[in-house]
């Protein structure tokens, strides 16, 4: 696989040595280094970006005019794909990064390991297979990403609506019954109340009785079940950060994190409320 790379970071030197160690790791790699490029501060990869332009942006939370996070967000509206690989000399702001959905994170002074096991990672991501789902639709078939579906919802004329990541709407002929049983088996997908099933990737924050999904819908969670259901969702973010899957991808995030994130949403959950991520 051929990889293009961004850095942004406003540390010359930092730049440069992470740019030694992503070099270094391509020249024992079967995979190829398509491109690497540099960016001193944020609105340097704004003014140049495009959707689909890089596979992994590494970036440095504490910048000048427009930090890290704020620039990452605004590259993820554009990519919904793009791996975002946060650097930092502090814990403190990973909460701040959640709404971008990172990849993964590297902590300041990083080593030759650090950056090795995130490109391992990322290759095994973004070369793994990718589950689908057929739909019949009138007329014919559809055979969607199962990482592409945001929503599925049953509609009162006896078809089912599925909304895609980039707002597309697919209408389906099959019973929700039918749908409910394709879904069953992936993780991601939570059955929220009846006849609404969401990609928990896709949800951006849970307010009390509502989940708040990135496009800015939002689904009312049912009343009967509600503390099990926001349960699978906490569960559901714990087990994305272990894995490194907040993006939709893998990661390594350590388990000080993850300890961090139970904390914060056992908190919330005392208050029926859960904020790890901001609604874009």
């Amino acid at each position: 696989m051929d990889l293009n790379i961004a850095i942004v970071d406003d540390t010359l030197s930092d730049i440069l040595r992470l740019e030694n160690f992503v070099r270094n790791w391509f020249y024992g790699s079967e995979h190829k280094l398509a491109g690497i490029s540099s960016y001193a501060n944020g609105e340097e990869i704004l003014k140049d970006f495009e959707p689909k332009m890089f596979h992994i942006v590494f970036m440095d939370i504490i910048m000048g005019d427009i930090n890290g996070v704020e620039t990452a967000k605004q590259l993820r509206l554009e990519d919904t794909e793009l791996l975002i690989v946060f650097m930092t000399t502090s814990k403190e702001y990973m909460f701040k990064t959640f709404p971008t959905h990172p990849f993964d994170y590297v902590m300041k002074p990083y080593g030759k390991k650090e950056v090795e096991k995130v490109l391992n990672e990322a290759v095994r991501v973004l070369t793994a297979d990718d589950p689908t789902v057929t739909i019949r639709v009138p007329h014919s078939e559809c055979t969607i990403p199962m990482r592409l579906i945001s929503s599925v919802v049953s509609n009162r004329n006896h078809t089912v609506e599925i909304t895609l990541t980039d707002g597309e709407c697919v209408l389906s002929i099959m019973t929700f019954k039918e749908v409910e049983k394709l879904f069953a088996e992936d993780a991601r997908f939570l059955l929220c109340n009846r006849g609404v099933i969401l990609n928990m990737s896709q949800i951006s924050a849970q307010e009390k009785g509502v989940f708040v999904m990135k496009d800015g819908t939002r689904y009312p969670i049912r009343v009967n079940g509600q503390s099990k259901i926001a349960e699978a969702f906490s569960q559901y973010l714990i087990n994305s950060m272990r894995a490194g899957k907040l993006r939709g991808g893998g990661g390594g995030i350590n388990n000080e994190i993850i300890y961090a994130l139970r904390a914060r949403i056992s908190n919330n959950n005392s208050r029926r409320s859960i904020h790890i991520f901001a609604a874009h």
